[in-house]
């Protein structure tokens, strides 16, 4: 690739996916060394069923409105190229990321306020989600 040439979408693709599983990992990671900082035993912590039940309604509702998104991205067509594939679809795709990245955000935000495991289930379905909406998979669809 000659210098100054842009930047492939395809390669574009996989930074934005790369950089957005990376801080939702880095972020839990640094949630859980501050966790383990001032943790507490399991039968200390409050009961919030308010916030699971708010986070689960978020999450379903996110992580929903990622397949339904992730289904009207056109599929390619007979002889097209990645990079074409790619400069049509990557605006849906981010958003498709952006909308699986935003609950496990949350879980890690509620684990990291309430200290309990429970609250990292968003974080660890979206990152599931991360994998299977990863850029090749996304265009073998």
């Amino acid at each position: 690739m000659p210098p100054g040439s842009p930047v492939s979408p395809t390669i574009s693709a996989r930074i934005i996916h790369g950089s957005l599983v990376l801080g939702v990992v880095l972020f839990w990671l640094v949630s859980w060394y501050v966790a383990q900082q001032t943790a507490l035993p399991v039968s200390m912590l409050p009961d919030r069923r308010v916030l699971y039940i708010a986070l689960f309604l978020a999450s379903a509702t996110l992580f929903g409105g990622a397949m339904f998104t992730v289904n009207r991205l056109s599929p390619p067509a007979h002889g097209m190229s990645q990079d074409d594939w790619w400069r049509i679809n990557l605006g849906k795709a981010m958003l498709v990321w952006a909308l699986v990245e935003a609950p496990a955000i949350l879980g890690t935000v509620a684990y990291l306020l309430t200290r309990d495991f429970r609250a990292l289930l968003a974080t660890f379905t979206g990152l599931l989600f991360f994998g299977t909406y990863r850029p090749s998979r996304l265009f073998e669809r």
